[in-house]
């Protein structure tokens, strides 16, 4: 489910680039995830740590969302 984000002032095609960039994430967050089930835990942990990085100061929800994946998965690693 993607969960909008309300964008004050925006035109629409800049609230068109937001949400196809939310959906991107999404995207990825499920590619991590597969990737961890697959057994390459420490890989999705490095990339989803990448995108924290990445995400930080332009999309902070975005950054959120990954670092939940990276502290979820991050319990698996033994």
């Amino acid at each position: 489910m993607i969960r909008e984000l309300p964008v004050s002032g925006a035109t629409a095609a800049q609230a068109k680039s937001v949400k196809e960039q939310q959906e991107v994430a999404l995207l990825l967050l499920d590619a991590l995830q597969k990737l961890a089930d697959a057994g390459e835990v420490d890989a999705a942990c490095r990339i989803a740590g990448k995108a924290c990085v990445v995400l930080r100061r332009s999309a902070p929800g975005g950054e959120r969302r990954f670092n939940a994946l990276l502290h979820r998965l991050t319990r698996s690693l033994g």
